[in-house]
C-alpha cells in the first residue's frame, strides 16, 4: 500500500512539473502563472495528505435501510448570525454580518409562531449520521465571532421563546473581565458572560486567533486558519480555554482538505462553512452548509424548502 501511494504521488508530481513548464514558463502570463501555482498547491496538499496516517473522512455511511421517517425533517436549516445592533446604531446597513435588532426579534417571533424546534449541535450531528430523527420544523441557530451584543440582545429574546443557539467564538477575543456595553462600539463576550448565558448558548470554536486574512497563496490572501503550520497550535490554544468542543466554523467560510484533516485528527467531528444550503442526513460532517440571515431576509422564504 505504501509503495502504491508513492507511485501515485510520483506520477502526480511529474505531471505537475510538466504543467508548470508549459503553462508558467512557455506561456508566462499572470493569469496562467496563477493557475499553475494553484495546480502546484493542490499537488502539495495531496502529497501532504498521502504522507499522513489515516485519511480524511469526507463521507459517512448511513445505517442500512436508512429512510427519513414520514413527518420528520428531510433537511435542517442552520441559520447564521454575527453582529446584532439596534437599527439606529447600524452604520453598515449593507454589511451581511450585521443584523438590526428589530429584524432579529422578528425572526425569532416568526420561528416561535410557526412552531419551530431549535436543535443543538449534538442533535444535528446525530441527525447527519442518521441516528435520530428531528421534528419536521427544526432549525439550528448559530452566531459567529462571539460579540457581546449576542448576550445583551439575543440571549433574552431566545430565552423568551424557549430557544437555544450556538456561538462559534474566537478564543483570543474573550474578555477576561466584562466590559461596559456600548451599542455604538464593537465588544466581545467575557468569561463571566459565557457562564451566565450557558443555559441558552453552547460555545464552539471559530479558532483561537486565526480569524484574519494572513495566509497568502498564489498572490491571494486567505484565512490564517488555512495555514497548516498554524492550525494544530491554534487548536491546542483553544482547548486550553476549557472549551473542548468537537464543532468548528471556518473563518470567512474558507476551507481546504488539509485543514479538514487536521481538524479531524484533533477531535473535531463537524464543521460549518458559509455556503448557502440545508443540512441533510449523510452530508459530509466537516463541510456543512448554513444560511446567512440579514436585516432584509424574509425568513419565510429562506425556510421555504423546509416546509
Amino acid at each position: 500500500m505504501i509503495r502504491y501511494k508513492k507511485l501515485i504521488l510520483s506520477s502526480i508530481i511529474l505531471s505537475l512539473i510538466i504543467v508548470i513548464y508549459f503553462v508558467a514558463v512557455a506561456n508566462p502570463t499572470n493569469t496562467l502563472s496563477r493557475k499553475a501555482c494553484t495546480s502546484w498547491s493542490i499537488v502539495k496538499d495531496s502529497a501532504f495528505l498521502l504522507s499522513q496516517p489515516g485519511k480524511l473522512t469526507e463521507t459517512i455511511e448511513l445505517p442500512d435501510n436508512f429512510k427519513v421517517q414520514k413527518g420528520t425533517a428531510e433537511e435542517v436549516p442552520v441559520l447564521m448570525y454575527h453582529y446584532i445592533t439596534p437599527k439606529e446604531y447600524n452604520k453598515e446597513p449593507g454589511n451581511k454580518s450585521v443584523i438590526n435588532l428589530e429584524a432579529f426579534e422578528e425572526n425569532m417571533k416568526y420561528l416561535y409562531e410557526q412552531g419551530y424546534y431549535t436543535a443543538s449541535l449534538e442533535e444535528l450531528e446525530k441527525y447527519v449520521h442518521g441516528e435520530i430523527s428531528l421534528p419536521l420544523k427544526t432549525v439550528v441557530i448559530t452566531f459567529d465571532d462571539g460579540y457581546q451584543n449576542n448576550y445583551i440582545y439575543a440571549y433574552l429574546i431566545l430565552k423568551k421563546y424557549g430557544f437555544r443557539a450556538a456561538i462559534f467564538i474566537i478564543g483570543a477575543r474573550i474578555e477576561e473581565q466584562t466590559v461596559d456595553f456600548d451599542p455604538a462600539k464593537k465588544s466581545f463576550l467575557s468569561y463571566n458572560e459565557l457562564e451566565a448565558s450557558s443555559d441558552i448558548f453552547e460555545y464552539h470554536s471559530h479558532t483561537y486567533d486565526l480569524h484574519q486574512k494572513g495566509f497568502e497563496k498564489c498572490g491571494v490572501k486567505y484565512s490564517s486558519a488555512l495555514d497548516r503550520k498554524l492550525i494544530e497550535n491554534d487548536i491546542a490554544k483553544f482547548k486550553s480555554l476549557g472549551i473542548d468542543t468537537p464543532y468548528f466554523a471556518y473563518p470567512f467560510g474558507e476551507k481546504r482538505d488539509i485543514q479538514k484533516y487536521l481538524l479531524q485528527k484533533n477531535g473535531y467531528r463537524m464543521a460549518f462553512s458559509v455556503l448557502a444550503g440545508f443540512v441533510h442526513p449523510g452530508d459530509p460532517p466537516l463541510d456543512l452548509n448554513r444560511l446567512t440571515v440579514t436585516s432584509t431576509t424574509q425568513l419565510s422564504q429562506l425556510l421555504q424548502s423546509n416546509q
